[in-house]
């Protein structure tokens, strides 16, 4: 196999998985699995952790 071959087919991958966590982190029914969505979101997107975890509080509230 080439290196091209195997850089598609990890971009595949890689952009399918996080199409998968965003589409779970907004429709999901069960807040428990939103959260843990854009967590795992956090971790595969760079930059963007600071503002999920904002996400989060705002949305729990500062008493919980």
């Amino acid at each position: 196999m080439t290196v091209g071959l195997l850089s598609t087919i990890a971009a595949v991958f890689y952009g399918g998985t996080v199409s998968i966590l965003a589409l779970t982190a907004t429709f999901a029914r069960r807040r428990t699995l939103r959260r843990e969505a854009r967590s795992t979101l956090a971790v595969l997107v760079p930059g963007r952790a600071v503002e999920s975890q904002q996400v989060d509080r705002a949305a729990v509230g500062p008493n919980d």
